[in-house]
């Protein structure tokens, strides 16, 4: 039996994979990449001096690393979601073959 959690999961990834897969990495990497950027922009800020003593090639290297992790991120979410959406349609395929 699938329960609300995971029939709103896969009723969410079908509606997420139904568009082509480099439209979701585009999306969801610009997505991540920013919040990525944020984060470290905004800890370098509160916890270092870093933005003093590095100038403007600082924010450079902290694009650079917040477009990888927001791509790896992406990456990582997709894989998982795939695998989860898989595992559930497997499971219940096979409760429905013991049922028949």
């Amino acid at each position: 039996m699938i329960s609300n959690s995971e029939r709103h999961f896969l009723d969410h990834w079908a509606d997420q994979k139904s568009g082509p897969r480099w439209k979701y990495y585009v999306q969801f990497t610009i997505a991540w990449t920013v919040v990525s950027f944020l984060v470290i922009f905004f800890l370098t800020k509160l916890f270092t001096n870093a933005w003093e003593t590095g100038g403007n090639s600082i924010i450079i290297l902290f694009i650079t690393a917040s477009a990888i992790t927001g791509f790896l991120a992406t990456h990582f979410t997709y894989t998982l979601s795939d695998k989860r959406y898989k595992r559930i349609i497997e499971r219940e395929k096979e409760k429905n073959k013991l049922n028949v």
